[in-house]
């Protein structure tokens, strides 16, 4: 069973630290209006405003009777507030004190600061929103593309919470006619036969199959993805990064080995977020440093979901380019035949060499072949607009218990398939719906709990 809420005062900065025009400081709990009255000098006292009204005042230091900011104060009554407690907002001038020094008006008038994630924490606990809902926030805070996005407010919507809520429900009410069955054996209640349990339980099971299945397809859009460009020195790697960051992100220069370290670049692509990683050629050497950063590309062309292998196709392979690719283990990986613009341009010498992968041919210093890299990139993604745009995108402990709660129920349903009797299918039932409710927060602990709201941001 979950926690109660707490009955004390919270009080947090809502905005990100640093120079703007607003920052927005946050109180909730049951002594928001008597701190406010306090606190807050203007047109009337907050406790005596309507609710979901804005007022224009200051907020005065009680202790010292003189302003700290002038500031217009949201004023919103339990239950109408998003922790469903009363909660007030007071949105005063940017910059990194004047929202520090509101704060600890309202913390020595008696509110507390707030633990991270504790605002959407109370949400929660009071029954507003289920913990798919509560993780949904730090997705939607979190998102790095459009697309993510998207998909954290569907899950906030409750689109997914209502179908794990349709499980449940069809499952305890196989659950409750076994246990009836059971218990009334002598009645002559019908139907105890193994399909009639079947005939309800596989329509669940196939919808939780569709369920995860999404969830595996569109873990991308949460995880994003890792790509490594990998070749030897003065090749284009460094040009290609600054092509596809569409701005001058590497340093580039005739000079082999200008990059010795790997450069990290975040792209939207259609949806997708990707981190291009750039990284120092591979090649024998003898020099410490180089040395150092190949060994980095190495660790980076392991890490990589992705490697984008680059040749300098205006010369033909030689015994790196060769040791490059055989180190490729057969992964699924894309072959950049660079340097497309130049007279001695020859990617046939390279087709033995690269046969059976995708090849694209660019000219990273004239722009060439960028939409045929992306495309590229996108196969192998296995990107979907309309899947990725309905599926639902899980975190760890999400898809962990997804598939504990699927595990369960295919137990159960082979055990009645088997015919080893519906009271042994039953445990099996239960641990599904324990596993579902856990999942929605209808049966969790303290512990969970701090886990999931500790990588929130305080004041949310």
């Amino acid at each position: 069973m979950t926690s109660q809420a707490p009955n004390d005062t919270i009080a947090a900065i809502g905005t990100p630290p640093g120079e703007g025009g607003l920052c927005v400081v946050r109180m909730s709990g049951p002594d928001s209006f008597s701190i406010a009255d306090r606190v807050f000098s203007g047109a009337g006292q907050p406790s005596a405003c309507r609710t979901h009204t804005i007022h224009h005042g200051y907020v005065i230091d009680p202790r010292r009777r003189e302003r700290v900011d002038e500031v217009l104060l949201s004023v919103f009554k339990a239950p109408r507030t998003y922790t469903r407690e009363d909660l007030i907002e007071f949105s005063g001038h940017g910059g990194m004190v004047p929202g520090a020094m509101i704060l600890d008006v309202l913390i020595r008038s008696g509110a507390r600061l707030a633990e991270p994630g504790e605002f959407t924490k109370r949400a929660f606990l009071n029954g507003r929103i289920d913990l798919l809902q509560a993780e949904a926030v730090g997705e939607l805070i979190r998102a790095r593309t459009d697309a993510c996005a998207r998909a954290a407010l569907r899950q906030l919507n409750g689109t997914c919470s209502q179908q794990i809520d349709e499980f449940r429900v069809n499952l305890i009410q196989v659950i409750a006619f076994i246990e009836v069955t059971l218990d009334f054996t002598e009645e002559g209640i019908p139907d105890m036969e193994p399909r009639t349990f079947l005939a309800q339980l596989h329509p669940v099971q196939e919808a939780l199959d569709r369920l995860i299945k999404s969830s595996h397809e569109t873990r991308v859009l949460r995880d994003g993805v890792r790509i490594a460009l990998l070749g030897k020195p003065n090749v284009g790697k460094s040009s290609l990064l600054n092509m596809l960051a569409s701005r001058d992100r590497a340093i580039v220069h005739p000079e082999s080995g200008t990059t010795r370290d790997t450069i990290e670049e975040s792209v939207d692509i259609r949806g997708v977020p990707v981190t291009f990683v750039d990284t120092a050629g591979i090649r024998m050497t003898s020099d410490w440093v180089e040395r150092q950063g190949v060994a980095r590309s190495r660790k980076e062309l392991d890490q990589a979901d992705i490697p984008l292998v680059v040749f300098d196709a205006s010369c033909r392979p030689d015994d790196d380019d060769r040791n490059l690719t055989g180190q490729l283990s057969r992964r699924d990986c894309v072959f950049i035949l660079n340097k497309c613009d130049l007279d001695t341009y020859d990617p046939d010498s390279y087709a033995e060499m690269t046969a059976g992968g995708r090849c694209v041919r660019t000219s990273a210093t004239e722009g060439t072949g960028l939409d045929d890299l992306l495309e590229s990139i996108l196969e192998i993604v296995q990107y979907d607009p309309a899947r990725f745009e309905s599926g639902l995108v899980v975190n760890a402990r999400q898809g962990d218990l997804l598939n504990q709660a699927k595990a369960s129920l295919d137990r159960g349903i082979g055990v009645l398939e088997e015919g080893l009797g519906a009271e042994m299918a039953a445990i099996d039932l239960r641990d599904c719906v324990r596993h579902l409710g856990v999942l929605v927060g209808k049966e969790i602990g303290d512990a969970v709990l701090d886990h999931v709201f500790s990588r929130f941001c305080i004041g949310k």
